[in-house]
C-alpha cells in the first residue's frame, strides 16, 4: 500500500550560511524543520504512485525523510527575506524556474497526473494580484541539456549534463492557495506520457515562478545538504533559459558539491503509453471531464472478472463512493456519477478486478 503523508512542520532554527551562485552571491538562511507522520493527517492511495517519497525502487533519488532533515532555505537574514533558494529570489541570476529530475530505474511507460509540492514559505510584499500563480511543468530528460561541474570546475560554457528538455504538461496552483504546512496537489490538464524507449523515460517536475506578481515569492522545501548522494538531478534555471544543475551553481570556485540535496517535488504517475488499449485487464475513461453537475464512467473488462469494484476519492485522499460489483463477464460498462454536490477540485475515479488496480483522475468544476 501507497502511503501520502502530510508533512506537519512544527518549529524552525534559523542559521546562517553563504551561497555562491554562477552569476554572483546572496546570504541566505536556512531553517531545519522538524516534522511527524500524525496517524490522523495519513492520506491512503494504493495508486496512483508518487515518486521520492514511498516509492524508492522505482525512481532515483529519494526523498530523505529517515536520516535527514526537511530543509527550507531562504534568502536574506532572519528578520529580512528577499526571496527564496528553491523558488524566485532577489539573485544577480533570477532564477525563477527550479526542477527536480527522476531516474525511471526500470525504464518504465508511466502518466503523470499531477505534482505533490511542499512549500516552505510563501511571502507578499505588495499585495498580491488575485491571477498570481506558480505554473507546474513536467518535461522530459535528454543528454547535454544542462551544466554541471566539468573537470572538478564549475562549467558555464558546455552542455554535459542531463536535463529537462521537452515540456510535457502543465497545471497552476494560485499564490492564495498555496499551503505551506501540508503537501499541495497540482492536477495537470492532460497527462504526461514518458515512454522508456526514451532516455528511459526519465523526466523532471518543476515549479516556474515567473508568473507570480510583483512583490509576491514562493519556496520549496528540500532535504538536507548532501542527502542527495551526488545524483545531481536538482536544478535551477537561469533568466536567460539555461538549467544548471544546483548542486554546481552552490557549491562555489571550487565545485565540491556544497548544495546536494533534493527538492520537495513529486510526479504521480500511473502506467501507460497514451495509447487506448488494456491496461491489467482494463480500460478506463471518463467523460465530460471536467465535469459540473454529471460524469460518466466508462470501463471495459478484457476477460471475465472477480471482485471489480469501481471507486471515487476525493483531493484529501478520503473514499466518496465505493460501488462493489463482485464477479462480472468481459465486455463495457457504464457508471453514472452525480457530481453537482461534489466541491471543485481534482478527483481519482479507481477500479479494481482481479486483484489490480487501475486510477485516473478527473476534474470537477463549478
Amino acid at each position: 500500500m501507497k502511503k501520502i503523508y502530510t508533512i506537519l512542520a512544527l518549529s524552525a532554527l534559523a542559521v546562517s550560511a553563504n551561497a555562491q551562485t554562477v552569476e554572483g552571491s546572496q546570504p541566505f538562511v536556512h531553517k531545519t524543520l522538524p516534522f511527524q507522520n500524525s496517524v490522523g493527517g495519513v492520506r491512503t492511495i494504493t495508486s496512483p504512485d508518487t515518486t521520492g517519497i514511498v516509492n524508492v525502487t522505482d525512481f532515483l533519488p529519494a526523498f530523505n525523510f529517515t536520516t535527514g532533515h526537511p530543509t527550507f532555505y531562504s534568502y536574506g537574514s532572519s528578520t529580512l527575506t528577499t526571496g527564496y533558494l528553491f523558488g524566485n529570489n532577489g539573485s544577480t541570476s533570477g532564477f525563477k524556474q527550479v526542477a527536480q529530475g527522476y531516474l525511471n530505474v526500470n525504464g518504465s511507460d508511466i502518466g503523470i497526473i499531477g505534482v505533490l509540492c511542499w512549500f516552505g514559505g510563501k511571502q507578499s510584499d505588495l499585495g498580491s494580484s488575485i491571477t498570481s500563480k506558480v505554473v507546474v511543468k513536467a518535461y522530459d530528460m535528454q543528454p547535454n541539456k544542462a551544466y554541471n561541474v566539468a573537470g572538478g570546475a564549475v562549467n558555464t560554457t558546455t552542455l554535459n549534463w542531463e536535463g529537462p528538455s521537452t515540456l510535457k504538461a502543465s497545471g497552476d496552483i494560485l499564490y492564495a492557495d498555496i499551503d505551506t504546512v501540508n503537501f499541495n496537489y497540482v492536477a495537470f490538464g492532460s497527462v504526461a506520457y514518458m515512454s522508456g524507449a526514451s532516455n528511459s523515460g526519465s523526466f523532471a517536475i518543476s515549479c516556474d515562478f515567473s508568473t507570480l506578481a510583483p512583490g509576491d515569492t514562493a519556496g520549496l522545501v528540500s532535504d538536507a545538504m548532501n542527502d542527495a548522494l551526488n545524483i545531481d538531478y536538482a536544478f535551477h534555471q537561469t533568466a536567460s533559459g539555461k538549467w544548471y544543475v544546483t548542486d554546481e551553481i552552490f557549491s562555489g570556485a571550487t565545485a565540491t558539491g556544497g548544495l546536494d540535496n533534493d527538492i520537495a517535488l513529486w510526479a504521480v504517475v500511473t502506467p501507460g503509453t497514451g495509447v487506448n488499449e488494456f491496461y491489467n485487464g482494463m480500460k478506463l475513461t471518463t467523460y465530460p471531464n471536467p465535469s459540473v453537475d454529471n460524469a460518466v464512467i466508462e470501463y471495459s473488462l478484457e476477460k471475465n472478472s472477480k471482485n471489480v469494484a469501481l471507486l471515487i476519492i476525493d483531493p484529501s485522499g478520503k473514499k466518496i463512493i465505493e460501488n462493489q460489483y463482485g464477479n462480472q463477464p468481459s465486455g463495457k460498462y457504464s457508471v453514472n456519477i452525480e457530481t453537482t454536490n461534489l466541491a471543485a477540485g481534482t478527483y481519482f475515479y479507481q477500479l479494481r478486478s482481479n486483484g489490480q488496480v487501475f486510477t485516473k483522475q478527473f476534474v470537477v468544476t463549478k
